[in-house]
This record gives C-alpha cells, sequence and structure tokens, in this order.
C-alpha cells in the first residue's frame, strides 16, 4: 500500500531526530536560595550571599545547641550537612553546596546571631571574592564574623572583565597613611564607568557604596539592595572621619553632562521593622520585609530617626571629622530598642544620585572610624 511507503520513512526521520535531541544538561549552579525557618522566631529575614547566611533571631527563642535548618538550593544541588540536621549553631556551621552536575560546589558559612549591629567600625576586616576579587566588610560581633556590610561590586562585577583586581571595583580599601586615623586601613569609594555594557542598559556609572545590609544580584539589570539590620540602642549621634574629591563632569543615566558638581552621601536611618513587616505582611514582591530599598530608604513612613551629614561636597585633602545628631520623627523608649523592634541603616556613597547612575567618574570618598553614640 503506498501509505507504508510513507510510513518507513517518516519513522526513518523520527529516529534521526530522537537521536539528535539531547538530554537537558545538570545544572551547575550550587545555591543556597532561601533558608526556611518561622517569622515569628527573627528579628530579620535571612540575609544570604555567595559565602555566608546570617539570620538573626530573637534572643531566647532557639536552642542554638541543637537545631535543624531547612534549606531550598538550586534545582538538583545537594548539600552536606544535610537539610534538616540538627547542629551547634552557638557558632557557624560550614555547608557544601555541590551542583547537579557534580563539578561545582560553594562553601557557605550559616549563623543564626542573638546579637545587634555594633556601633563602632574601623573598617579593618576585609576580604575578596575569591573568583572576581571585589572587597567585602565584614565585623566580629561576639567573636563571630558577621556580613553586616554590602555594596554594589558584585553588580560591578557585570562589567569588570576578565582579569580584575581590587582597584577596578568601586568599593575598596586604602591604606595611605593620610587617610586612616586608626589601624592600617580605610575605606575607600570610587565612582567608576561601567563601560559599554553599562551604557546599553541606561548604568553608565557605577557609585562607590558601602551599606548595612545585603544586596541580590541576578545581573546588572536586577540588582536589589536591602537596607538596615536589627538594633537594640537609642541612638543619640553619628560620627566619623571623612574626605571627599568630586570627579570632573557629572553625567545622568542616559550619559549625559548635568552641570552640577558630585556630591557624597553620608548618613545613617533608623526605622521600625517590626511596623514595616506588619505594613508590608500582603506585599506581592517582598510580603513582610524588614528591610528598606533604594526607593524609601530616605522617605518610608517607619523611619524613626536620621542622622545626615550637611556639607556633601568636596572637603580639604585632610581627613575632616563630622559629627551629626540623630533628628526623631517620633520619640522611642529604650525598652522597645532592647526588644530589637528597629533596625538601622549606614550608608555611605562617593556619589550621592548614583542609585539613579548619575555622578561623576572619579569622585573619590574616603572614610574611617564610624561610629553611632547611643543613649
Amino acid at each position: 500500500m503506498p501509505y507504508k511507503k510513507l510510513l518507513w520513512p517518516l519513522a526513518g526521520l523520527l529516529l534521526f531526530l530522537s537521536s539528535c535531541i539531547k538530554e537537558e544538561a545538570a545544572n551547575m549552579e550550587a545555591d543556597i536560595t532561601a533558608v526556611q525557618i518561622a517569622d515569628s522566631v527573627i528579628n530579620a529575614k535571612p540575609i544570604i550571599n555567595n559565602r555566608n547566611v546570617v539570620i538573626y533571631i530573637k534572643p531566647g527563642e532557639l536552642d542554638l545547641k541543637d537545631y535543624a535548618l531547612n534549606f531550598d538550593l538550586t534545582p538538583g544541588a545537594t548539600i552536606v550537612p544535610a537539610s534538616g540536621s540538627k547542629q551547634d549553631f552557638t557558632k557557624p556551621v560550614f555547608y557544601e553546596v555541590t551542583s547537579e552536575d557534580g563539578q561545582f560546589s560553594k562553601r557557605y558559612a550559616v549563623s543564626l546571631l542573638e546579637s545587634s549591629v555594633p556601633t563602632a567600625f574601623d573598617f579593618e576586616l576585609f576580604g575578596q571574592d575569591e573568583k572576581k576579587n571585589w572587597v567585602y566588610f565584614y565585623e566580629n560581633v561576639e567573636g563571630i564574623p558577621q556580613s553586616l556590610w554590602a555594596s554594589g561590586n558584585s553588580g560591578f562585577a557585570f562589567t569588570a572583565g576578565n582579569n580584575p583586581t581590587m582597584q577596578s571595583y568601586p568599593t575598596q580599601v586604602t591604606e595611605e597613611e593620610e587617610y586612616v586615623v586608626n589601624g592600617k586601613h580605610a575605606l575607600y569609594l570610587e565612582t567608576k564607568s561601567t563601560g559599554f555594557l553599562g551604557g546599553m542598559v541606561k548604568k553608565p556609572i557605577a557609585a562607590g557604596n558601602l551599606f548595612i545590609g545585603s544586596v541580590f544580584t541576578k545581573s546588572i539589570i536586577d540588582i536589589q539592595t536591602r537596607f538596615g539590620l536589627p538594633f537594640n540602642h537609642v541612638p543619640d549621634s553619628f560620627e566619623g572621619y571623612y574626605q571627599y574629591t568630586p570627579g570632573k563632569k557629572v553625567i545622568d543615566k542616559n550619559g549625559k553632562e548635568v552641570l552640577t558638581t558630585d556630591e557624597c552621601d553620608i548618613y545613617a536611618v533608623l526605622f521600625d521593622r517590626v511596623a514595616l513587616m506588619k505594613a508590608t505582611e500582603n506585599d506581592a514582591v517582598d510580603p513582610a520585609r524588614t528591610w528598606l530599598n533604594d526607593q524609601d530608604v530616605l522617605t518610608s513612613p517607619h523611619i524613626v530617626a536620621i542622622a545626615k551629614i550637611e556639607n556633601s561636597a568636596a572637603t580639604p585633602n585632610a581627613m575632616q571629622k563630622f559629627h551629626v545628631p540623630f533628628e526623631f520623627k517620633r520619640q522611642i523608649s529604650k525598652a522597645e530598642a532592647e526588644s530589637f523592634q528597629y533596625s538601622i541603616a549606614i550608608v555611605l556613597s562617593s556619589s550621592k544620585y548614583g542609585a539613579i547612575f548619575q555622578g561623576a567618574v572619579g569622585s573619590k570618598l574616603i572614610v574611617d572610624n564610624l561610629k553611632i553614640n547611643v543613649k
């Protein structure tokens, strides 16, 4: 029959096509993507970055010596120790995540903390990313290294080229004696060009920045900043040392010159984290969030107090002392603060309007010995 003559070539074609279709490649990612822990026992949503997971918990709520955490991983990945196994979290617990294809692994230090953001910062504790060499800062709190600080360095890495050095990035450290107030290092922030790729997505500059909080970086386009971590004091004033030199030409997100002079930004914000969680409980994007974002870090109705330097223009070459009081929008009690109702964010930037990608390439802000004086 004629139709039989047609079936044989068709069957052969199908066999050929099926042999050409490869099985889906195993996943190469090895990431912790989420931690499952009850909102009732935490003071802030878990902070997850490339090397650490930090969870601020309410004092006395958990038995830290014998507690189990459950993790969400990238598809197909495995974790050791096993998710859901009990561990001693009185110190950081190290987990090894291996990708589905078995070719990649990542080591995470996971910490459960009952502590507060400290009150003094000298920028002496830092490390460098193993692959892209950007600098990250941390603090030792109660003997445990804590990743309190975040920056835009991980996002800038998409434009930093194949072999970037620490100096390639907007957020660095300096050992120059004229800038170091105490110790051996000071924070060095410089506004950088993001090159052709950054210009294509209307992000032509990257301000040097550092802030208390965390950052989630998926691409140069998708970077989420989360400001603030738990603070159990009533702040009185904010002080430190800084030196600022603006770059020569300010440009906007379209790369067009703006006839103004660049400015820096140095401020601290205390906000009611509990009220913020309740207000955003039904938010579709970030339900019950515990942080401020780049849209409301200075405007949120849940801000309780702000301390901000007034002179954000160029300074003399020498480091300048600043001391600014917190201006309170409402009074708070010491008991409220000690119960971890509030969070604090410190924000430092070499270009004041860097969040909207306006600034001058070459603007430099150097900061050392920050301190929050408390009542």
